[in-house]
């Protein structure tokens, strides 16, 4: 749920509906709700209103939360809303003239078939912004994603270096985590000796408490970074294989993808998506704009040499 929900493109009424067709269980839109707003499931419980850290497994990172919340803050301030998501582009793209939302509208033809078009609000002033149909916005799409190709023996040979390397990335982690445990245990014994001052009446009862909190923020600081040891270590190349499984099929991906899969994709691999008149303007996100910024497909396959080309 929370996965899901940190892309962007999943209303909590989305998240109800697949969690009810792949699992079988009817939540309410307020217990999903209510979900994505616990903190517990990164490592802190509320208690009386103030959070604690415990020591039961964590299902999602701190990040992971953070992001989920940030985005549900940000969800209730917009003027649309996803629930049903009848329309693909709905809240992806503004104007390049106004940066205004650009909205969709359905249309029924006298002939009974229906189209769905897509125009600028003109909410900040009316510019003749263009009309242009949700099929041509998908091809422009197909034809942006077309741009990732690379040849399917390169990607292969590109994971399978990242797997080899796999364990050289392991036994980093284990070292970078036995540093971590050992700083843990400083503080532990620092805050130890702290107490045992104030028993001996070495510092204040005051002191000692400031100490304490200071020695339990830094172990608080330094149990996030294991955690994100923990996130990583198993992910680090099996994220890096699906990037490159995605670059290699990226257009017939999102040709066959369900609506909220093609939302996925392009929030996944596109940024600042705008409209100049029917035109579709993006930005790369990292690594795609370095796939497409560091080579034309051409420039992946061997130099061929030329018959015109000396060979001496």
């Amino acid at each position: 749920m929370f996965e899901w929900y940190s892309t962007g493109s999943f209303s909590t009424l989305e998240i109800k509906n697949k969690i009810k067709e792949i699992f079988n269980v009817d939540f309410s839109k307020s217990y999903v709700n209510s979900i994505l707003k616990n903190p517990f499931y990164c490592g802190r419980m509320v208690y009386k209103g103030k959070e604690y850290s415990h020591y039961y497994e964590r299902i999602i990172d701190v990040e992971t939360f953070n992001k989920v919340q940030q985005i549900m803050s940000g969800y209730y301030k917009k003027h649309f809303k996803f629930a049903g998501l009848p329309f693909l582009y709905r809240g992806l793209i503004r104007c390049a003239k106004c940066g205004c939302l650009i909205t969709p509208e359905r249309k029924i033809k006298k002939n009974g078939k229906t189209y769905r078009y897509y125009h600028c609000t003109q909410y900040k002033g009316k510019h003749n912004a263009e009309y242009i149909t949700e099929e041509e916005l998908t091809n422009q799409f197909s034809y942006i994603f077309n741009q990732l190709t690379i040849p399917k023996e390169i990607a292969e040979d590109i994971v399978e270096t990242l797997k080899n390397n796999h364990s050289q990335k392991k036994a980093f982690f284990k070292d970078l985590l036995s540093r971590y445990q050992e700083e843990y245990h400083r503080y532990e014994n620092a805050i130890e000796k702290a107490y045992d001052d104030y028993l001996l009446g070495s510092i204040t009862k005051e002191k000692y408490e400031e100490k304490r909190k200071e020695f339990r923020s830094k172990q608080e600081a330094i149990k996030e970074k294991m955690n994100k040891i923990h996130f990583a270590d198993e992910e680090y190349y099996l994220t890096s294989e699906y990037l490159l499984k995605l670059i290699a099929n990226a257009s017939k991906i999102f040709e066959s993808s369900k609506a909220e899969e093609k939302r996925q994709l392009l929030n996944l691999t596109l940024s600042n998506l705008r409209l100049k008149g029917k035109k579709v303007l993006y930005d790369w996100l990292n690594p795609f704009d370095k796939i497409v910024n560091y080579t034309s497909r051409q420039a992946w396959l061997p130099r061929q040499v030329s018959n015109l080309e000396p060979t001496g």
